[in-house]
């Protein structure tokens, strides 16, 4: 079997390739530049393309049996070049990494605009199937910065605990829907095994460096116009204090445990991802 990934050279998909290839699976990785297919692993087949080109969303997509689809950012545009193409190519089975913004009560602004992109694939009659991860255990390096230059982290959402997920076993959840059948229309909602405030990985992540790091708490407007003061345009600054709003009421906060599940094997730990990771705090 053949397979397309795109944002291939990215955490997730970067680690669906190796998986995909060592279980014996043809790989396609989309590209937008012949460059990038230089951080690939060999034995990969390249092809070059961009999501706003739906004729090389079309190449690309010829003689594959499944796509594994993310964008940098939730455009619906993009979703329906996707949608072409697998419909000019005869691709049915498509994997959309999406979030669980898109199923939180009340809806995120960011959620809002991912279940739109999702929607698409949905009206499309296509074998889709919906990746909704909770926080990334890889959003901890956006901590790097205070963290060398103060020994702090600025945190908006605690005390609200989200179920962070290592870009890993989302990537081994990936493999196994787009490799086996009976998927099509379902959508998972992908965490790691415990619960955890901001409050509790800092202290998690100083445990494994062995020194201190401050935990400072803001509240989600400090945490926007601070960000807003060191560039970030208001838009989307005013949509991150929005989830963290809602991150901060505990609304992410529900355990599941559909990557054990699909996998038979159960997610890894903060701990482990810290620890796995630690050589880029230092």
């Amino acid at each position: 079997m053949k397979y397309l990934v795109i944002g291939a050279t990215g955490n997730v998909g970067g680690a669906l390739l190796t998986q995909l290839l060592d279980a014996g699976h043809e790989v396609r990785a989309l590209v937008r530049s012949a460059s990038r297919a230089e951080l690939l692993p060999a034995g990969i087949d390249i092809a070059v393309g961009d999501l706003d080109d739906a004729d090389s969303l079309t190449t690309a997509a010829a003689g594959v049996d499944g796509v594994f689809f993310m964008q940098l950012a939730p455009l619906p545009t993009q979703a329906d070049n996707m949608v072409k193409a697998a419909r000019t190519t005869g691709v049915r089975k498509i994997v959309v990494l999406s979030s669980i913004g898109t199923v939180l009560e009340p809806l995120p602004m960011i959620g809002a605009r991912i279940a739109a992109r999702d929607q698409v694939f949905r009206d499309s009659g296509l074998d889709v199937t919906y990746l909704r991860a909770n926080t990334l255990m890889s959003n901890a390096l956006w901590w790097l910065p205070t963290i060398r230059e103060e020994g702090r982290v600025y945190d908006a959402s605690d005390p609200g605990k989200t179920v962070p997920v290592d870009t890993f076993d989302i990537a081994r959840v990936a493999a196994a829907v787009l490799t086996q059948d009976g998927h099509a229309g379902h959508g998972y909602i992908l965490g790691g095994p415990e619960a955890l405030s901001a409050r509790e990985q800092v202290e998690i992540l100083a445990d494994v460096l062995g020194r201190p790091i401050e935990f400072v708490p803001v509240t989600p407007e400090q945490f926007a116009q601070r960000s807003i003061e060191q560039g970030t345009p208001a838009e989307f600054a005013g949509a991150v204090q929005n989830l963290n709003e809602l991150f901060r009421a505990g609304r992410a906060g529900a355990v599941t445990e559909d990557v054990t599940n699909l996998t038979g094997t159960a997610p890894r730990t903060f701990r482990q991802w810290c620890e796995a990771h630690a050589h880029e705090f230092r």
